[in-house]
C-alpha cells in the first residue's frame, strides 16, 4: 500500500466515477483501476462495488475510508509543510517513522519546538516495518539520521545506538459492538472464546515472538492467528470479525468504531530513537535529539496514558 493508492481511492470515493477520478488526477482510467485493484489485493478485501449512481463503498470500504482519509491528510500536511520551506539546507536531517497516528502527532510538536533554521532541515520519511532489514541498513548507511521504533528491532545491530524514551505494553483492539470492549483491562483468559489476531512485523519483533511462544506454553487451549498489517487488522476488528493484540503505541484514540483495551500481561516494549554510532558528534545532534524526546514524552502523556 502506498500514498498514490490512497490518493486514487480517496478521490474515487468523492467522484464515484473512475473516469472523473482519472481526469481529476491527470492519469488514465486504467491507472486508477489498477491502483484500486492493487490496494484491494494488498488489504485482502473488496473496497468498492458498482451501484445505481456509480461506484459505491462496501462495508469494509467504509471503514477503510475513515482510516485512510485521516492518515493521508495528517501525513500530507506534515510532510508538505516541511518540503515547502524556503530555508532548505544542504544537509537535511531525515527522520524515519512508521506513520502511526501517535508519531504524526508528536512529530508535529517536535517541529514546532525547533528553531526556524533547524525546522527547514527536517525531512520526514515513512518506513514500512515489514521492509525487513532495510530499515537498519538505511540507518547505518546514512539514508536516515534517526529512526523512531522499538528497541528490540535493533537488538543485534552493533552499529546502531538506541535511546529508549518510554515503555508500553500490549492492547486489545475490539469493535465497540463487542461486549468485551466495555472492559478497562483484559486478561488472556478473557479472550479464549474470541477469534484473535496478533500483530507482528516481518521480520518479526523478538518480543512479540516471545509473547506468542509463551502463549503456546501457558495457554495451549488459546488459539490465535498472526497478521502483519495494522491497518487491515483494524478493519477486521471494526467489522467485529475478530479481536486484535498490538503494542499499545499503535493506540488510535480517534477511531469511532474501536476501543483499545489494556492487556494485563507482563511484557514491556521500549519505544525510542535509533541512530548510527558516531552520529552524536554532529553539531545539531543534541538539539534535535532532545526536542524529539521532549515532544514524544509530551504527546505520550495525553495519547496513551
Amino acid at each position: 500500500m502506498n500514498t498514490n493508492q490512497l490518493k486514487y481511492f480517496l478521490s474515487l470515493v468523492q467522484t464515484r466515477n473512475i473516469t472523473q477520478t482519472a481526469n481529476q488526477l491527470f492519469v488514465a482510467p486504467s491507472t486508477v483501476s489498477k491502483n484500486i485493484h492493487k490496494l484491494e489485493t494488498f488489504l485482502g478485501m473488496k473496497l468498492i462495488k458498482p451501484g445505481r449512481r456509480g461506484i459505491e463503498l462496501t462495508a469494509s470500504g467504509e471503514f477503510f475510508y475513515i482510516k485512510a482519509k485521516r492518515i493521508y491528510a495528517d501525513i500530507n500536511e506534515t510532510v508538505t509543510d516541511i518540503k515547502n520551506s524556503n530555508l532548505r539546507a544542504t544537509e537535511p536531517i531525515t527522520i524515519a517513522f512508521t506513520g502511526s497516528l501517535f508519531e504524526i502527532e508528536f512529530l508535529s510538536k517536535f517541529i514546532q519546538n525547533l528553531d526556524s533554521k533547524l525546522q527547514s532541515r527536517i525531512n520526514l520519511e515513512i518506513f514500512d516495518p515489514n521492509d525487513g532489514n532495510d530499515i537498519s541498513t538505511s540507518l547505518i548507511q546514512g539514508k536516515y539520521d534517526f529512526v523512531l521504533y522499538q528497541k528490540d528491532f535493533f537488538i543485534d545491530k552493533k552499529e546502531i545506538n538506541f535511546e529508549p524514551v518510554f515503555s508500553t505494553g500490549l492492547s486489545v483492539i475490539a469493535s465497540k459492538k463487542n461486549p468485551i470492549s466495555k472492559n478497562k483491562s483484559l486478561k488472556i483468559k478473557d479472550l479464549s472464546k474470541q477469534e484473535v489476531y496478533i500483530w507482528n512485523s516481518i521480520p518479526p519483533l523478538p518480543l512479540i515472538n516471545h509473547f506468542k511462544f509463551e502463549l503456546t506454553l501457558k495457554y495451549p487451549e488459546f488459539d490465535f492467528k498472526s497478521i502483519s498489517d495494522e491497518v487491515v487488522l483494524e478493519i477486521f476488528c471494526a467489522t467485529n470479525r475478530c479481536l486484535g493484540i498490538v503494542p499499545s503505541i499503535l493506540y488510535d484514540k480517534v477511531n469511532e468504531n474501536l476501543n483499545f483495551i489494556l492487556l494485563n500481561y507482563n511484557i514491556s516494549f521500549a519505544n525510542g530513537i535509533a541512530y548510527r554510532k558516531g552520529y552524536e558528534k554532529k553539531e545539531y545532534f543534541q538539539q534535535v535529539f532532545t526536542a524529539l524526546k521532549h515532544a514524544e514524552l509530551s504527546e505520550k502523556s495525553t495519547w496513551i496514558d
